[in-house]
């Protein structure tokens, strides 16, 4: 098994994200304040209202703007589906979600290739009367759920085909919610006073849901408690933390069928997942579990208190932790990476392998890419030959094969045959017809240097996000950030 540790900093894409905007005569410092990535992507929100699409193959970075005005953005999530969907839901209440069109592969008709879509940004208002805290996706991304610090949840259907959203509140659970998920048809909602099954009604036209609550005994006290459907021991289940370092095991109807206690694993040492920086103070250990991630099968991510601990369900024990960042202000987990937003300015990206997108490598770190069985042969000692003159002859290029005449080819490395004397004199003059044919070629005059300025001639460009139901407006490129319609 592959150790799970940071393999380089992520200071080039931090560096690609300004340091600050302008709106009207002010200026806003940028700040990031939540993170989610799949494999292609990564999104980063912003104290701006900006969501930062970044492409991890190409390096490139996008801004996508949201009909929130400058508000925080305080969640974002990726699906990755026939398009890419990006929901951002800020402080404000609103929910702004982006359609990403995907790159067509080579493959494809030179039609599809000629009718590029912009990106279309849908808005749902008025629902959440609190700041919104919490984004699920179903697969097919038709479907987005969010939830709110008042304990709100609102399904919100896109129609693809219509080019229309409608949203509408399922459940109010009057608390904060802290986490959710969704498998098949049920939705698992923690709020921090207790976790429900939400499922919908089967009548036909019914648009009511079913809550059932995860256990029946109720919370002692109000806290940040997560919940996720995770596969356990082959079976699928749902895993809720409660306090103490305890887990419940629960199946679909919220019977708990199973407690795990880590309360004793987690005052035994464990390894500590390895940081470039990490931080000279220690984060203190927490007294319970927070929110949840599944990880590679089995294992599990969990976050308290600034600590990041990740877990072996199966064989019970504590695989790794993590308690010398400075802070944890996002976590987003995919497949066998984890991306932690340490502060506004700073991303850490945990994972068992070097990013596959990147090609730049540690190289301090190569000695992890070497097996145990390998050995290191020394190479055989070298040579150094005499270089090889350049031949040209009748306005041939140097690279010419063209074979030569017998009387022009000297002998670099037989010395006894031919006089020191003479073997410069025919070197120089060989360099002397080199240099005669290279200024006999014709070459771009547009390659000269002029001095004086050019003027960059101002353009008109259309504006990538399209709000649905509006023409795009054209803006100047030099004009400030893009804003939507």
């Amino acid at each position: 098994m592959n150790t799970l540790r940071e393999w380089s900093p992520l200071v080039e894409l931090v560096n690609k994200i300004p340091s600050s905007v302008q709106r009207g005569l002010l200026f806003h410092d940028v700040s990031i304040t939540c993170v989610d990535l799949v494999e292609e992507f990564i999104a980063l929100g912003s104290n701006v209202g900006l969501v930062f699409w970044y492409n991890r193959k190409t390096g490139a970075i996008e801004r996508l703007a949201t009909d929130s005005g400058s508000q925080e953005l305080s969640c974002v999530r990726i699906a990755s589906t026939v398009e890419y969907m990006v929901a951002a839901g800020c402080r404000a209440g609103q929910v702004n979600i982006f359609q990403i069109p995907k790159t067509p592969p080579p493959d494809v008709c030179a039609e599809l290739l000629l009718k590029a879509k912009p990106i279309e940004r849908y808005t749902v208002r008025g629902l959440h009367r609190a700041g919104v805290c919490e984004l699920v996706w179903s697969k097919n991304g038709m479907r987005l759920f969010s939830g709110d610090t008042g304990g709100a949840v609102v399904l919100t259907e896109i129609g693809y085909a219509s080019k229309t959203c409608q949203s509408r509140e399922i459940i109010n659970e009057r608390y904060e919610i802290v986490q959710m998920d969704l498998h098949r048809s049920k939705l698992l909602v923690s709020s921090s006073f207790r976790t429900v099954i939400c499922t919908p009604e089967e009548e036909e036209g019914s648009q009511r849901w079913r809550v059932a609550q995860v256990g029946k005994k109720d919370r002692k006290m109000l806290a940040p408690f997560g919940a996720v459907f995770a596969s356990v021991n082959g079976k699928q289940q749902i895993v809720a933390t409660r306090s103490g370092f305890r887990l419940w095991l629960a199946d679909d109807e919220g019977d708990v069928a199973q407690t795990l206690i880590f309360k004793e694993l987690m005052r035994a040492p464990c390894p500590e997942i390895g940081l470039l920086n990490p931080s000279r103070n220690p984060i203190r250990i927490p007294t319970t579990f927070g929110k949840l991630y599944p990880f590679e099968g089995h294992r599990m991510v969990s976050v308290a208190n600034g600590a990041l601990f990740l877990l072996d369900l199966e064989r019970m024990g504590v695989a790794g932790s993590l308690t010398r960042l400075r802070h944890i202000l996002d976590v987003a987990v995919d497949r066998n990476e984890i991306l932690i937003l340490e502060s506004a300015r700073s991303l850490v990206r945990i994972a068992t392998l070097p990013d596959s997108s990147q090609s730049t490598i540690v190289l301090k770190n190569l000695e992890l890419f070497v097996s145990a069985e390998s050995q290191i042969v020394q190479a055989d000692e070298c040579c150094e030959e005499a270089p090889a003159e350049l031949l040209v002859r009748n306005g041939e290029s140097p690279g010419s094969s063209l074979p030569c005449d017998d009387d022009r080819v000297v002998d670099t490395l037989d010395d006894g045959g031919v006089d020191n004397d003479a073997r410069l004199i025919d070197s120089h003059m060989r360099k002397l017809e080199l240099f005669d044919t290279l200024n006999e070629l014709k070459y771009d005059e547009s390659i000269l240097f002029k001095s004086g300025r050019t003027r960059r001639k101002h353009r008109t460009k259309v504006n990538p996000i399209v709000e649905i139901g509006q023409i795009p407006k054209e803006i100047e490129p030099d004009g400030g950030e893009p804003s939507g319609s």
